[in-house]
């Protein structure tokens, strides 16, 4: 196995040991057993209209469990982020497809 898929793979298991992916997998539990969340990211996602989006998402974010999984979901997101664009600083822009 090349040696950039081994040290991917060990950043992978690194991610999953880390204290980010636990909180994560730990507030999204919490939320999937709350069923009043659970109703209103139902209704979030199932609306077009901004003010009710708007108002879901304030009462939303009254929950601490919500708020918690918010913050280290970002969290995350900033680290993938991160990684991603130091792939493409490295490879760089397709141009086979051009």
């Amino acid at each position: 196995m090349h040696d950039i898929m081994i040290k991917t793979f060990d950043l992978i298991d690194e991610l999953e040991k880390s204290d980010v992916i636990k909180n994560v997998s730990k507030y999204k539990e919490m939320i999937e057993n709350n069923y009043e969340l659970k109703d209103l990211i139902h209704k979030g996602n199932n609306t077009d209209d901004r003010y009710i989006l708007m108002d879901i998402k304030n009462r939303l974010y009254q929950y601490p469990e919500y708020k918690e999984y918010m913050y280290y979901y970002n969290e995350l997101m900033y680290i993938v982020m991160d990684i991603n664009s130091r792939y493409k600083s490295i490879i760089g822009e397709r141009s086979c497809f051009r």
